[in-house]
């Protein structure tokens, strides 16, 4: 899994970079194998000198099966925004990823049943 990380208008960038992308290795580590590229935009949308909840986190998936998953979280602060991003993000992921796993179960179930008839 590649990750990519944009950051504009906001400070302190190499500190918000490690931390979102730790979280993002938390919440998708164990379905990488699947995922081809994650990307992460931060953006402050009205500029550092105005407050309010314009903190922009978006996250891109491409997943290997050429799928995409968009997110997308506004906040007060970044690290906010970014927290609740990757855990819609790793909810999402892992939901479909077990619709994965019982097709396949289900899918062998009906061959190991036609192979006990014969």
């Amino acid at each position: 899994m590649r990750v990519k990380i944009q950051i504009k208008s906001l400070p302190d960038s190499s500190k918000l970079r490690r931390f979102a992308a730790h979280k993002l290795d938390v919440a998708l580590g164990r379905f990488s194998h699947g995922i081809q590229d994650a990307t992460l935009q931060l953006n402050d949308i009205n500029g550092a000198d105005r407050s309010g909840a314009d903190k922009l986190c978006r996250i891109v998936l491409t997943m290997k099966d050429g799928s995409f998953i968009v997110i997308e979280e506004l906040a007060s602060d970044i690290c906010q925004a970014v927290a609740r991003a990757v855990d819609r993000l790793h909810q999402i992921v892992s939901r479909r990823s077990s619709r994965i796993v019982k097709i396949d179960h289900s899918g062998m179930r009906q061959i190991n049943s036609l192979l006990a008839d014969v």
